[in-house]
């Protein structure tokens, strides 16, 4: 409070009293405390070394004139209502907000989509409508219907030896039918991976162990997509 108490006085040249600054500011509805230190905006390690190897990986991409070696092409997932609409609109002020808008938000319909530098890729559009009009529309894509069109509406309309950027999306990142079980996997799965691998175990050893031991000599993560 002194603080503010000496800006006001060399601003505004008002020397007020600071037990009528201190009221003041209460019937304002401000408290003095302890203040908290907030980490929600600190970003976890993982995230920070992520986002500075996909710039390394952009900027090795780049030609000194600041141009492309190879084309980049850029993919998404969205969706939107049928009858989506704005909330605000013009109209008379005699006649009342009465504009004829369809009841309801209507069907689901999901997009996918990808770009490059030129534009929309030609072809590689997908609009259709999803089988439910709530939650998470993530939760209505699949493996099935995006490897689908990946194959066949994305890589055929872009250049060859093009770099493809995604997100991590779950159906993004299938891995190979042989990839190293999860935390998740059943105890028969580890030890027929490690069977699988030529890497000895033995029956007494608990799932942690197992586990233990499939990150020991895993290799890095294979994925159906990149396949």
């Amino acid at each position: 409070m002194g603080k503010l108490r000496q800006y006001l006085i060399e601003t505004h040249n008002a020397a007020l009293p600071p037990v009528t600054l201190w009221r003041t500011l209460q019937r304002w509805g401000f408290t003095y405390g302890t203040g908290k230190r907030r980490s929600a905006l600190k970003e976890r390690e993982y995230v920070v070394l992520a986002r500075r190897r996909y710039l390394r990986q952009k900027r090795a991409n780049r030609n000194p004139d600041g141009s492309l070696q190879r084309p980049e092409v850029y993919l998404d997932e969205t969706f939107v209502n049928k009858n989506h609409s704005g909330q605000f609109t013009w109209y008379l002020e005699e006649d009342g907000p009465w504009v004829n808008k369809p009841s309801g938000k209507g069907p689901r319909l999901i997009i996918v989509h990808a770009m490059t530098v030129a534009g929309w890729v030609p072809g590689a559009e997908l609009v259709f409508e999803a089988a439910k009009r709530t939650g998470d529309y993530h939760g209505q894509m699949n493996w099935e219907n995006f490897s689908t069109w990946f194959a066949d509406q994305l890589l055929p309309h872009i250049p060859s030896h093009s770099l493809i950027i995604l997100d991590n999306a779950p159906y993004h990142n299938v891995l190979v039918e042989d990839a190293v079980p999860t935390p998740q996997s059943r105890k028969e799965q580890l030890c027929a991976w490690l069977t699988r691998n030529a890497i000895p175990w033995t029956p007494d050893m608990l799932k942690p162990e197992l586990y233990e031991l499939c990150k020991k000599f895993a290799p890095a993560p294979t994925f159906r997509l990149d396949q």
